[in-house]
This record gives C-alpha cells, structure tokens and sequence, in this order.
C-alpha cells in the first residue's frame, strides 16, 4: 500500500516554477485581452502578439515563499497557475487550469487523497483592490490601464534603447517616490509578490514605513500618438538617519524582471539612483544590502565608468594610498568606503607596470592589508602560516576579479 500511495503521489506531484506563468499583458480592447488569455501558449515563443495583445510570459525563479522549500504540489496533471499583470498598472488576475485533479477522480484506495490548494498561498501575497476576480473584469481594465496608466512618484531619467533591428528605439522613464506617496505605497504593494520571485531570501518590506524609497524603470511606448507604459524593473532603498540631519541610503532589493535583463536596465537603473543621491544635499552615501555577485559586477562597472570619467584616480600615483584621501573620495562621490576603496585598488591596478617590482609589491601590500583588516576576526584564530596563506589566496582572486571587471570596461 505503502509503495503504491508513493507511485500515485509522484504522478501527481508538479513543479511549482514550472507550473507558475507570470504575464505581462497590454491591449487596446478588452476582446483582444481576452483571445489572448484564453489560449494555451504551447511555446514561449508565441506570446507576443496573441489575439491583438502584447502578453510577455516569464517563469518565476522560486516558489518556495508560496509553496514551501520544495516547491512542489500534489494533486494535478498538467498544472498551469497564471498569474497575470496588467504591463504597465500590475491589476492582477489568477486563473489555474490542469487537466485532472485527484480528489475529482473515481479511486479504489482505501486513504482519500485530496489535492493542494495552490490559490490560496498565492493569494495572500497579492494585493486585494488590484485584483480582478473574473478574466473580463481583468481583460477591460487591461484595456483601460493599456492607454491610461501614468507611473507614480517624480520621473527623474530617461534613456533610449532598442537596437538596429527596431524600426525606432524605445524610450525609458525612470520614477522614484517614497512610502508618503499614497499611490506610491498601492503600486509598490501590488509589484511586492515578484520580489519573492526572483531574490532569494528577500521579504516584503514594510510600506507604512516613510524611509523607504522605491525606484521603477518603465518602458514607454508611444503607437498611434498614443502612450502606454510597461514595468522594466525596481528597486527598493532605505533611508538611514545621520547625524545632525542627513541620511545614508542602503539598497536592498533589486530586480530586472527576466524579459528586460541582459539588455542594459539594471546598469541604467544604478547610475540613476547614485546620480539621485549625489544630487540629494541630505545624502551622506550608497550603501548595497547583501549584494549578489551578478549585482557586485554591474556596480563595480557602473562606478569604475562613472569615476574613470570623472577624473576620480588622477592624482593618484600609486599605492599606498593613505586613509584620508580614500575618506575624501567617498565623501566627494557619496560611495562607502569599502566601495571607494575596491574602485581605488582597481583603479591603481589599471595604472600599475607590473615589471616595476617595487611598485607592484607595495600594490600588494597594500591590498592584503585591506584583505587581512576586513577579515581579522577570523584570521586571529589562525597560525602565522596559515594566515599568510589565506591572505595571498585571497589577493589572487581579487587580482583576477579586478582584470577581469576591468577589461568589460
């Protein structure tokens, strides 16, 4: 009974970031909207376009936040949950569709098997009055929101991209607002469930709280004289009291949603929110929360550019470079000391002859200093030997991650 209860439940067992279609859905009619929704995509490659919509279909990277560690269910066959945005406003509708569910079907075991409920764990995360509870409710205010929706918050960037291929390029807008905002606050409450998605670890952030600031990318479409808007991305960051009455800023959750990233909007989102803080009298500096290596790489090249072009290493001979001037160029570039201090290393990296063997040990020297001082803690358990060894293992792979940031430059 045992291993026939196991044979049955394996049948009926579905991935859940498989199962899980994420849409972003634009239209100029409800009727199109509909076409579209009311189609079973066979294929990633027929999402565009459907029906007279533009609906662009996307899997999440994890569903563990909604289904548990394992991030399965029980209890279908051929499971589909989607969960479908509005593109630009994030109205949201829920549809599951399967082909068989086992508590709907004659069985002669003796244990009744009942399926998973895979509606509510999802629902709880979505925000109520942007949800529509029928698909021609969700179909008309696509429609609506298609030709209506503004972005919330104060635009403060704006870039081009498309490439050749494109008949002309799109155009970016870049908003931010804080918690104050109430419109602020609804948007970001209904974009909140993709942050589970897609960060590992991440949690939804509390948005009766004023110190948090959100930054959007959308995407601006302009058809028939007619705009439309499209969500790109966002972040969140949280705003740090300084002493007398300044602020540090920290970023904590960053995403790129899957069909905009490799083009760029991660790396033109950061340069927006540094320019923001520079150009902010109250900001003391930009701090990242945890940061992803992906993150770390965009960051040192978006920094590196930025500081290269404004003449941030000239006067810098080589190393060492003492305390001050390092504490002058976070001050002057509102960047955190262990960020100004990785730009420097690269930066005198760049400049250094490594056949000048002087110039190239005290390099090293200085960098291992830095190594041994972030990590003194665990280094004072260790032997002179073994620390020695630690340290210069160390610096290789710094040395190597340097050429390497470098040469993207």
């Amino acid at each position: 009974m045992d291993s026939l209860l196991a044979a049955t439940a394996s049948q009926w067992a579905s991935d859940t970031n498989a199962a899980v279609h994420i849409q972003l859905i634009s239209a100029d009619s409800a009727d199109d909207v509909l076409k579209a929704i009311s189609k079973d995509p066979a294929s990633e490659d027929a999402e565009e376009g459907e029906g007279g919509a533009d609906v662009i279909q996307f899997h999440p990277q994890f569903t563990y936040p909604i289904y548990g560690e394992h991030e399965r269910v029980f209890g279908y066959k051929n499971l589909q949950i989607f969960l479908r945005y509005a593109s630009g406003s994030l109205a949201t509708h829920l549809e599951v569709r399967y082909t068989k569910r086992i508590d709907e079907q004659d069985t002669t075991h003796a244990v009744a098997l009942h399926a998973d409920d895979v509606v509510t764990p999802l629902r709880q995360h979505l925000y109520d009055p942007a949800v529509c509870v029928s698909a021609e409710e969700f179909a008309q205010r696509v429609a609506r929101d298609t030709a209506e929706f503004r972005p919330p918050g104060r635009k403060i960037h704006e870039y081009a991209g498309g490439g050749e291929q494109q008949a002309q390029q799109t155009v970016y807008e870049v908003y931010e607002g804080d918690f104050s905002d109430a419109r602020v606050r609804a948007y970001h409450e209904r974009a909140q469930l993709l942050v589970l998605l897609y960060i590992e670890g991440a949690q939804a952030i509390d948005t009766s709280d004023a110190r948090w600031r959100v930054v959007w990318v959308f995407e601006k479409l302009t058809l028939g004289g007619q705009q439309s808007y499209s969500l790109v991305g966002f972040c969140t960051l949280y705003g740090f009291f300084h002493w007398p009455d300044h602020v540090r800023w920290r970023i904590s959750q960053f995403l790129v949603l899957p069909p905009f990233q490799a083009q760029g909007h991660g790396q033109k989102m950061y340069q927006a929110i540094h320019r923001m803080v520079r150009d902010d009298a109250k900001a003391v500096d930009l701090h990242v929360e945890d940061p992803s290596a992906a993150f770390d790489d965009m960051r040192d090249r978006c920094d590196m550019q930025y500081l290269l072009a404004q003449g941030a290493f000239d006067s810098l001979e080589g190393a060492p470079v003492d305390a001050q001037t390092l504490a002058k160029l976070a001050q002057r570039f509102k960047m955190s000391r262990r960020q100004t201090a990785r730009c420097v290393e690269m930066a005198l990296l760049r400049k250094l002859d490594r056949r000048d063997e002087r110039a190239y040990a005290a390099y090293r020297l200085f960098v291992k200093r830095r190594i041994y001082a972030q990590n003194a803690d665990q280094m004072a358990a260790m032997d002179a030997d073994e620390r020695r060894e630690r340290v210069g293992a160390a610096y290789a792979a710094v040395e190597e991650d340097y050429a390497r940031i470098m040469a993207a430059l």
